[in-house]
């Protein structure tokens, strides 16, 4: 039985998924979805799919450790991300 952790496989992946980022951090998909809608996050569509990459995350963390709560200053003018579609509260026909 090994006692020392091995490498974590998902630290050499490009991309996490929003479930992946969430869990990395400790937090919840919401606070992930909101981070992202605020500008903070910066998150990438892939078909249907939104990923993370893990440099973004990493300048997350970075912009939490320094106390930035806005996000980074870019070269580039801010591009606008689509609202996420809101989720009906309650199941059932229309």
């Amino acid at each position: 039985m090994r006692d020392e952790a091995g490498p974590d496989p998902d630290s050499s992946r490009l991309l996490v998924t929003i479930e992946e980022a969430a869990r990395r951090l400790s937090i919840g998909r919401s606070h992930i979805y909101e981070q992202m809608q605020r500008g903070a996050l910066r998150s990438v569509h892939i078909g249907r799919s939104r990923r993370i990459l893990t440099t973004d995350l990493e300048a997350f963390i970075e912009q939490l450790i320094n106390g930035q709560d806005d996000p980074p200053a870019r070269h580039e003018p801010p591009r606008r991300q689509a609202p996420i579609k809101k989720v009906p509260l309650r199941a059932g026909r229309r």
